[in-house]
């Protein structure tokens, strides 16, 4: 749900407001998943009053929706950041990698990722999510391919290999290690998931 097409009228949270609750809220759903999270940990995660959560949002599921966007635009804009920026793919494609590993292995990666969370509690019954998921991990898949793509027309990743193909191996992997974080994977484990990851495109 974008601010523009948020609801008006009297006593509506202001658009900063919007914004930093919509953050903090992705921080509670993340932590505790749809499910778990009550509107009384929403109203004390974002510091709105439950009349402004409904004039803002409709309901919990609208303010759900507007977290789960806020995650796939700031994951995705680190991914292409990476993924497009000039020189070596393959050395592009590694960074994401590297970074997932660690990211796995510190505190922060018991909470696991968003959503892949979000697929697992929600995709099989809810339409707006389900759609969600599937366009974020297509545009992911896409993101890889074209970097392996680029990395083909340079001639550092063998002409021989399917950039879809690849593409899939490696997101499946993306969503792996996050799930293997979450159980306590060490840093030792998730390396060498990266470098046999980067063996694929040899």
């Amino acid at each position: 749900m974008s601010l523009s097409h948020l609801p008006s009228g009297p006593g509506r949270p202001r658009e900063f407001e919007i914004d930093a609750a919509v953050e903090s809220a992705m921080q509670v759903f993340w932590t505790r998943g749809y499910n778990g999270t009550s509107l009384v940990d929403l109203i004390d995660g974002t510091g709105l009053s439950r009349g402004s959560l409904y004039k803002a949002f409709g309901d919990k599921h609208g303010l759900f929706l507007s977290a789960l966007d806020r995650y796939i635009s700031q994951s995705l804009v680190r991914l292409l950041s990476t993924l497009e920026q000039p020189g070596s793919a393959k050395a592009a494609i590694r960074e994401t990698l590297m970074r997932l590993a660690e990211m796995s292995c510190r505190k922060e990666g018991r909470r696991g990722c968003m959503l892949v969370a979000t697929a697992m509690e929600m995709v099989s019954h809810d339409d707006d999510v389900a759609e969600r998921v599937k366009a974020m991990v297509d545009r992911i898949r896409h993101a890889y391919a074209k970097a392996i793509a680029r990395g083909q027309a340079s001639g550092e990743i063998p002409a021989h290999h399917d950039p879809q193909t690849l593409s899939t191996v490696i997101v499946s992997l993306t969503h792996g290690m996050r799930t293997l974080g979450k159980v306590g994977a060490v840093d030792k484990q998730m390396t060498a998931v990266v470098e046999t990851a980067m063996r694929l495109l040899d």
